[in-house]
């Protein structure tokens, strides 16, 4: 290759149009790279096989391709014909949805074989591989078998969410901001004198669904002082439980998502033992972020450096008996912990110097 021309990276990920938790790990790696001299950067977004087929020549026309974030027969197709083309594509492993869908019984036998065996294809036949936790690099050689060229890069805060907290804080008051939210989202009830607390659980992900059944069984223990805003689960009065203190919204975009995070009480994730993860969850990463206390399990937290009852409040009888110290401290270590080992520009950083060796291989 001509080392005047600009070295052309593609990343092929899901569309941009919703902000979603599977958009915020490839827009982080585009913004780690569109500013970098010598360096095309293109963005192709991907819903389905026949959206693939549609842009073929662009996303093969690029000297290294990067599959973040779509469904796992996308990322096969696009290894097998990388390999077949000669071409350097790099898959970056979100999740194994192959292991998650037998842990969590999600779907049917077939749907579990095509996802084996796509993310098998993927794993043995991409150049490189990059996973989000060191437990993800470690799980997927346990069952497709060892091979080189894997790398590391954990989660972090998202881009795009530290660009709309200071645009929120700069345009608006949190007290009047509250207010909005709860009378929007609340629709009458009043929480100016109560604690809220939010839980971002989209239906479309099997684990956020067990979380949500979990936060129903423990409703009944919630202090009267407590109500919880759900997001990603249908508005449905079916769905509430038993009481006015739990609140499912359906969806929501970012914006007003990461509003309701910045007036929020603290954050509620009642991951159950089997609702597992490939890397650090963006909830409890932007949570974090905004020092906001959150109240979760093991699994919840999994792949974060965290401790109970200094980073988190575990589901327990504990958490009823929530006083304003007891959140504050929890919110301060957890934000302390986020914004240094997972801030944005730590990811950026990583995801630079593979990418430096990466090109200095095959250039």
């Amino acid at each position: 290759m001509n080392r005047s021309h600009k070295f052309s990276v593609i990343i092929v990920g899901p569309s941009a149009d919703i902000i979603s938790g599977s958009l915020l790990r490839p827009i982080n790696i585009y913004y780690s790279l569109k500013n970098l001299k010598n360096l095309e950067v293109n963005y192709i977004s991907i819903r389905k096989i026949i959206d693939l087929l549609l842009q073929f020549p662009l996303v093969f026309y690029g000297n290294l391709i990067i599959v973040s974030g779509v469904n796992p027969w996308v990322s096969a197709i696009v290894s097998f014909l990388g390999k077949v083309m000669g071409k350097v594509v790099v898959v970056d492993f979100h999740g194994f949805a192959w292991l998650e869908s037998v842990v969590m019984n999600s779907v049917r036998f077939p749907i579990k074989v095509l996802l084996l065996v796509s993310e098998r294809i993927s794993y043995k036949l991409s150049k490189y591989i990059i996973t989000a936790s060191r437990w993800l690099a470690n799980a997927l050689p346990y069952y497709f078998g060892n091979r080189g060229n894997v790398f590391v890069i954990e989660n972090s805060v998202p881009y795009i969410f530290d660009k709309v907290v200071n645009e929120l804080l700069r345009r608006f008051n949190i007290r009047l901001l509250r207010r909005y939210v709860c009378g929007r989202f609340i629709r009458g009830s009043g929480c100016s004198d109560k604690l809220l607390f939010i839980a971002p659980l989209p239906s479309i992900f099997k684990s956020n669904m067990l979380a949500y059944e979990e936060l129903l069984r423990l409703e009944g223990s919630l202090g009267k002082e407590v109500i919880i805003i759900v997001t990603g689960v249908k508005d449905d009065k079916a769905l509430r439980g038993s009481s006015n203190r739990v609140f499912p919204v359906g969806y929501v975009d970012y914006v007003d998502y990461v509003a309701l995070l910045l007036v929020s009480d603290g954050v509620f994730l009642p991951y159950p033992d089997n609702a597992i993860c490939g890397g650090v969850r963006n909830k409890v990463l932007e949570a974090g972020y905004c020092k906001k206390p959150i109240i979760s399990s093991r699994v919840g937290m999994m792949h974060l450096e965290a401790l109970p009852n200094v980073h988190y409040i575990p589901v327990s009888s504990q958490y009823l008996e929530l006083n304003e110290n007891m959140l504050k401290d929890i919110a301060t270590n957890l934000g302390l912990l986020i914004q240094g080992k997972y801030a944005f520009n730590r990811f950026k950083y990583s995801f630079m110097e593979i990418l430096r060796l990466t090109i200095k291989k095959e250039r």
